[in-house]
Parts: structure tokens; C-alpha cells; sequence
């Protein structure tokens, strides 16, 4: 079991991690303004999005980010507003509409990408291969572990 002291300092490790996250974003804003600084997750996924072949509903969108509907579709909307999503009938269900990446979105997503991986390339230069797969098993267990405590956290406050 961890201490508190752990606790702490893996919070604070955290809290680096975002405030270095906020950085990164705004660099990539400033060296690619096609694609507005924010957005490259969610036109990630609307690109990996595989639901549907074509694209993707928002409400499918908003449930995989795990994001309130209302939030995915002003970021939507700028998306549309920049040329690099649009929507499609849904030929299935007239009444909805499929999200699809422009040839700028995918233009601009590769841009992005490749300005990512340029700077995760230099970031990682000095670290052995065992240190990157163990960061990424770690990563990944303490965001499944983080959900989790935060759905049972939810689920007690619930609960009568």
C-alpha cells in the first residue's frame, strides 16, 4: 500500500504532467493554426472513430470522450466552423447527422501528428525502450484505476 507522502507526490507529478500538457498544446497552436489548440483530440477521434464507417454521431462522440454533449458539440462546431469536420446525413436515420473529416481536417491531423511525434521523438531520445513500454503500462493501468475509483466514488454518493 502507498503512503500518503506517494500520494502527494504523485499528485504533484500529475499536476506537472497537465500544466505540461497545457504547454504542449499551446506550442502546437502556435506552430499549426489550422487546427485550433484543444481540438486535436476530438478530431482524433471522430478520425479513429470506427462505429461507423464513414464517420461518427456526436452523441457516439461525446460517449467515447466521456464528455458532456453539450461540450463536444461547441467542439464540433468549431471544427465545422474551421473546414475540418462536416456533417452528413445519416443515411440510415434522417434526423441525424454523421461527422466526417474534411480532406483539410486530415490534412491538418496529419500536421499535427507529425509535429507530436517530432517532439515525443526528442522528448524520449534518452529513454531505453523497457522505460517507454513501462510508462505506457503505468499510464494505462493508473487511468483505469482513476476511472474506476471515480465510478465507485459516484456510485457511493448515489447509493441511499
Amino acid at each position: 500500500m502507498d503512503t500518503k507522502a506517494q500520494r502527494d507526490a504523485l499528485q504533484d507529478r500529475i499536476r506537472d504532467l497537465m500544466r505540461t500538457v497545457r504547454l504542449v498544446k499551446q506550442s502546437q497552436g502556435e506552430s499549426s493554426p489550422a487546427l485550433p489548440p484543444g481540438l486535436i483530440g476530438t478530431l482524433s477521434m471522430i478520425d479513429n472513430f470506427t462505429g461507423h464507417p464513414t464517420g461518427c454521431h456526436a452523441k457516439e462522440l461525446a460517449a467515447r470522450a466521456g464528455l458532456d454533449p453539450s461540450t463536444v458539440s461547441r467542439a464540433v462546431g468549431a471544427l465545422v466552423t474551421h473546414g475540418l469536420v462536416e456533417r452528413r446525413a445519416d443515411p440510415g436515420d434522417g434526423r441525424a447527422s454523421i461527422l466526417a473529416i474534411t480532406p483539410e481536417g486530415h490534412a491538418a491531423l496529419a500536421a499535427a501528428r507529425g509535429w507530436y511525434d517530432d517532439l515525443m521523438s526528442r522528448a524520449l531520445a534518452d529513454w531505453r525502450t523497457d522505460e517507454v513500454a513501462a510508462l505506457i503500462s503505468m499510464l494505462a493501468r493508473l487511468t483505469t484505476d482513476i476511472e474506476g475509483a471515480v465510478g465507485s466514488a459516484s456510485t457511493m454518493e448515489a447509493a441511499p
